[in-house]
């Protein structure tokens, strides 16, 4: 998909355009947005009067709008200019905001939810986009990087922060805070002005959707929606598990391990995945998981210990993501904006679905009792992927023996 700018102001030959930072400081927001709920989770059933399992579905509704509006919205919008509906999204993202800062019961809290993940369906993907065209052919990919670093520092720093703010001043500042992010990032965007994006060749919800067609893109997708499952249906309720087991009200320090985890996790990723292959690093990082969130709540009792655990799962949970993609792109080249694509939605259905999951669970088992949950869902993900690894071993070859377009490397 070619990407071409209208406005006389380009990015320079040698460098890339700083209004990219713009756009990560609105990832920031989407993504302190997006897990945030988990740190102040207790919080907000303790002060909405509603149990933790119902306050956990908060996460449900953002993360499911979220997975399954992108294709559609994207289909939607297509005729539109990429950046002003980028920065519109931006704008209302920030509104959304303010409205669950200030909704007066758990029923409108929940639709501000709702209202939140459709217009961050609406901008992350256009941010990625209007990214690398802020940046010459030769940096583009730096420029994603850039742009998914706002993501990632906001699980290391805008959680925990956000999680502070929630304990000491309740989670009605948490959402404030999201606003006003969001709230700076629209309005230099406005000032600074983005070039104009060109309209580029759309697709059809059916062409966005017919990669799932092929075996393999199938399976790998669906390995990666139950590991998801897996270790959101933990993260969710993890400020519940850590109150439980250490008995303290602020648990932001402990999400810094998380995000830190994350942070190393996905830097490593990459060089992994260039060295090994993309197979290798996500089964070793699938038994990994496995293993860690069966011992999880046992290890979770003393604050080191803790410490150490969460980091060592955050830095699975984000090694696992870039070697995914690269596997992807490799059994599929020809799809790869939307390939990419569908994986991104199987990560936010997953985070629906262990939310969702695991809310039914606590109303039959201990919040403890979640980590097996998580372990059994990284376990049918492992039974996924092996399935996924021979099907994609025997594409290699079509019906006369050639190399086939499943090829991996």
């Amino acid at each position: 998909m070619s990407i071409h700018t209208k406005s006389p102001v380009e990015a320079p030959a040698d460098r890339i355009n700083p209004r990219i930072f713009l756009l990560a400081l609105g990832m920031f927001a989407l993504g302190t947005d997006a897990f945030v709920i988990a740190g102040v989770l207790p919080v907000i059933a303790h002060e909405t009067g509603v149990q933790e399992a119902l306050a956990g579905q908060l996460v449900t509704a953002f993360s499911l709008v979220y997975g399954l509006g992108a294709p559609l919205l994207a289909v939607l919008t297509a005729r539109w200019s990429p950046t002003r509906v980028l920065i519109v999204a931006l704008g209302l993202f920030c509104l959304s905001n303010l409205g669950s800062a200030i909704a007066p019961n758990f029923p409108l809290l929940l639709i501000t939810r709702i209202l939140t993940g459709c217009f961050a369906a609406s901008y992350a993907p256009l941010a990625y986009t209007v990214g690398i065209a802020l940046a010459p052919p030769e940096k583009r990919g730096q420029a994603l990087a850039l742009v998914v670093m706002g993501i990632t520092v906001a699980t290391a720093f805008g959680v925990p922060l956000g999680t502070w703010v929630g304990n000491h001043l309740g989670w009605r500042f948490s959402f404030g805070l999201i606003v006003l992010l969001s709230g700076i990032a629209f309005l230099t965007l406005l000032v600074f002005k983005l070039p104009q994006i060109a309209a580029t060749a759309q697709l059809s919800l059916r062409a966005r959707l017919a990669p799932i067609g092929q075996p393999v893109i199938m399976m790998a997708l669906l390995a990666a929606l139950f590991w998801n499952i897996g270790a959101y249906v933990i993260y969710t309720y993890v400020a519940v598990i850590l109150q439980h087991n250490l008995h303290i009200s602020d648990t932001s320090s402990l999400f810094v391990a998380y995000g830190l985890g994350v942070v190393a996790g996905s830097w490593s990723g990459g060089h992994l995945a260039d060295r090994f292959g993309a197979q290798r690093p996500l089964l070793i990082s699938l038994i990994a998981l496995i293993i860690i969130e069966t011992v999880l709540a046992l290890i979770t009792t003393t604050f080191i210990g803790s410490f150490l655990i969460l980091f060592l799962w955050g830095a699975l949970i984000g090694l696992i993501f870039i070697p995914q993609q690269h596997r992807l792109l490799s059994i599929a080249p020809e799809h790869a904006n939307v390939i990419l694509a569908l994986n991104n939605s199987a990560l936010y259905l997953g985070i629906a679905g262990g939310a969702a999951i695991g809310g039914l669970a606590l109303r039959a088992v201990p919040v403890t009792h979640l980590g097996w949950i998580g372990a059994a869902s990284c376990l049918l993900a492992l039974v996924i992927f092996l399935f996924s690894m021979r099907l994609s071993t025997r594409s290699k070859f079509d019906d006369a023996g050639r190399p086939g377009r499943g090829t991996m490397h």
